[in-house]
């Protein structure tokens, strides 16, 4: 029934507070899935390939705003 409400009304995004400022996600209140922004600024399904480069990402700004 959620996944329902989600395909005829679309979903209810939520932003994911995070420590990066630069990389968003957010997740469905309805059927909980989680998304994010792409580099073009689109949103993508958070699959275990972007849940990477979203951690790889965070590391290397991490890494240069130290030095």
């Amino acid at each position: 029934m959620k996944h329902l409400r989600c395909k005829l009304k679309g979903h209810q995004l939520k932003k994911i507070e995070k420590e990066s400022i630069l990389i968003q996600e957010y997740r469905c209140t309805c059927c909980g899935q989680k998304y994010t922004t792409d580099g073009y600024g689109t949103l993508v399904r958070l699959t275990k390939h972007w849940e990477r480069n979203n951690l790889l990402f965070e590391n290397y700004l991490g890494k240069r705003m130290v030095s």
